[in-house]
């Protein structure tokens, strides 16, 4: 059984494979690796996906569909035929042409797939993500944010070299930024940013609306066909640009002949509160990874619409550095799902290759306002950013006297108000009867990288209640096993053992130590400490490795101390040296001993 990479794009969605040890993109019928995620319906013929549907998106608007990504996860229905289809049933259909065109090239059949989603998808996002897979007959185990799938073919090419950047990720229907840090065989995702409704399109309604202002023309008075018409042209002279830095616009509408003048400098103007946006992300994602731009080592350009000229001028004066462009731009992250694939098979060049990524949006529970207002708000448990996989545990007490039971409800999102944010599922647990504020929950919130959540709520009386919150239907053997995998991470790095036992040593060299050598140990337990709550694989790992590092030097000047204040003599020498004095002592009692028998004789 084969498994393979998809990149589901909201304009182009491509298949990728890592076979015979190097990473292949898979062709469509028609010998290009760009599948166009198009659907259209033809009476008498039935659907048409791909190529040949987004041909008809000019001629027939009304049953053709397209950019039905953006809408993933809502309740948003498009008419094709005689019935309705949601974009989860839309996308299952580009899903299972994209299995069918990699079963016809490699010869065997697929049944897995690792698809690719934007970091900044929801839970009911990437829940119907999952299903529009299962729909279309792949199991998937594993979805990837689009950005670090990037990062992944970008370590790939750029090889093992330590660095930090930002993953610009710039689609037809969203944006993606992503903060990563590379360095040994590890892809460690720090921060993510985005927006799921700004992308190549937003820039072609753009030029649409000023093509429209240029020439008078009504958007809303216009017909599906004409406004088709006109996006098109818009789409056209975009791409034009790109070539000889000027476009020259000109359609018939209405049986008036319309024209108007596109350059790079009108299309950066017309693009500006575009930008505006792009930078508040920017803003949002270094103030999330503690960071600043001259810490970035590259900025990596991934998606069809990052290749604009005005978008990498309008990158290089934020940033003040010139962007890197690996390959073509709108392939980079179906190679990375690709590559990834061949991480899921233990392809012997690949496998040892760690891809870490971080919870997208604030997962938490609702709890009393404490202002009297009858809205409930969020109280945070694993925050976004949170390196995954994550795990905390809070303590909360009841709000009402003589209060019988506690009703956990569960919510993604940044909103201070419960109930703007996406519930999850809820669990209710029996308390003891006792006055407000006396009575008491454990909460534990544990979250994979397969972005399955696991949450238990144990009442004081050791009764114990949870819920699995997975975005995918799972069989019970699936999550019986997810439940262990689980369990082992619950414990964070700073409750496993070995962490624990070593700042134990450290707490003992603290405690026989006085002066300005403890309060160089008390600076090392400090580091240490932030390092494993930090939550950050790299941090975590500079912390452990400096922990060795400092035992070792603690050790060795111990040795020095005891020689010191034994004269020169090592401890385990003086034993020996005490051993032979205690002999000696004995031969002289035993020759003694000997003495008195001869004199008893005489």
């Amino acid at each position: 059984m084969a498994i393979i990479g998809i990149d589901l794009g909201t304009t182009n969605s491509l298949a990728a494979c890592w076979r015979d040890g190097r990473l292949e993109l898979i062709p469509g019928e028609d010998g290009n690796v760009l599948f166009p995620s198009a659907v259209g319906y033809v009476e008498g013929e039935g659907f048409l996906v791909g190529a040949a549907a987004k041909e008809r998106l000019l001629t027939n608007p009304g049953d053709t569909v397209a950019s039905f990504k953006c809408f993933m996860g809502t309740a948003k229905e498009y008419r094709l035929g005689s019935r309705m289809y949601t974009p989860m049933e839309l996308s299952a259909m580009v899903l299972e042409r994209l299995k069918r065109n990699a079963e016809r090239v490699l010869q065997e059949e697929v049944e897995e797939a690792i698809v690719t989603v934007p970091a900044y998808f929801n839970d009911k996002q990437r829940s119907d993500t999952k299903k529009a897979a299962q729909v279309a007959g792949l199991r998937v185990e594993r979805l990837i944010n689009e950005p670090s799938a990037a990062a992944l073919a970008y370590r790939m090419a750029v090889g093992e070299e330590d660095r930090t950047l930002i993953v610009f990720d710039f689609g037809g229907g969203t944006l993606d930024l992503s903060y990563v840090e590379c360095f040994d065989n590890v892809i460690e995702i720090v921060a993510v940013a985005g927006d799921n409704h700004l992308g190549g399109d937003d820039i072609d309604r753009a030029i649409q609306s000023h093509f429209c202002k240029v020439n008078g023309l009504v958007e809303e008075k216009l017909s599906l066909e004409e406004l088709a018409r006109i996006r098109n042209l818009a789409e056209q002279s975009k791409c034009a640009l790109s070539a000889s830095g000027q476009a020259d616009m000109g359609l018939t509408v209405g049986g008036r002949v319309c024209r108007a003048q596109l350059n790079e400098d009108i299309l950066f103007e017309i693009c500006m509160p575009l930008f505006g946006k792009m930078k508040q992300l920017f803003l949002h994602l270094l103030e999330d990874a503690d960071s600043r731009v001259s810490q970035i080592d590259d900025l990596v350009m991934v998606g069809g619409s990052s290749r604009l000229g005005v978008v990498k001028r309008f990158l290089s004066e934020l940033l003040g550095k010139e962007p890197v462009v690996l390959d073509e731009t709108d392939r980079v992250v179906a190679l990375g799902a690709g590559i990834y694939a061949g991480i899921r098979r233990r392809g012997e060049e690949i496998r040892d290759m760690l891809l870490t990524d971080v919870c997208p949006f604030t997962l938490g529970i609702g709890i009393r306002n404490r202002s009297g207002q009858d809205k409930n708000i969020l109280s945070p448990m694993i925050e976004r950013n949170s390196t995954l996989p994550a795990s905390c545990r809070n303590r909360f007490v009841t709000t009402s006297d003589y209060q019988r039971e506690i009703l956990v409800k569960i919510y993604q999102g940044e909103e201070y108000y419960v109930d703007d944010n996406v519930y999850l599922g809820e669990v209710a647990i029996e308390v003891a009867l006792k006055p407000a504020g006396q009575a008491w929950v454990d909460v534990q919130f544990t979250y994979d990288i397969n972005g399955i959540l696991h949450v238990s709520v144990e009442n004081e009386m050791g009764e114990r209640r949870q819920i699995l919150l997975a975005n995918q239907a799972l069989s019970e053997e699936e999550l019986e096993r997810y439940s262990k995998e689980l369990e082992k991470i619950m414990r964070p790095p700073m409750e496993q053992p070995e962490n624990q036992e070593m700042l134990a040593r450290f707490l003992a060299y603290f405690e026989n130590s006085t002066g300005e050598r403890r309060e160089h140990i008390g600076a090392m337990i400090d580091y240490i400490t932030q390092g494993l709550c930090s939550g950050r694989k790299k941090t975590v790992r500079n912390a452990i490795e400096n922990a060795r590092a400092w035992l070792a030097m603690l050790e060795e000047t111990q040795d020095t101390r005891e020689e010191r204040l034994f004269d020169g003599r090592d401890f385990y020498d003086w034993e020996e040296e005490e051993e032979d004095q205690e002999d000696g002592e004995a031969s002289r009692s035993g020759l003694e001993e000997e003495q008195e028998e001869n004199d008893d004789a005489r």
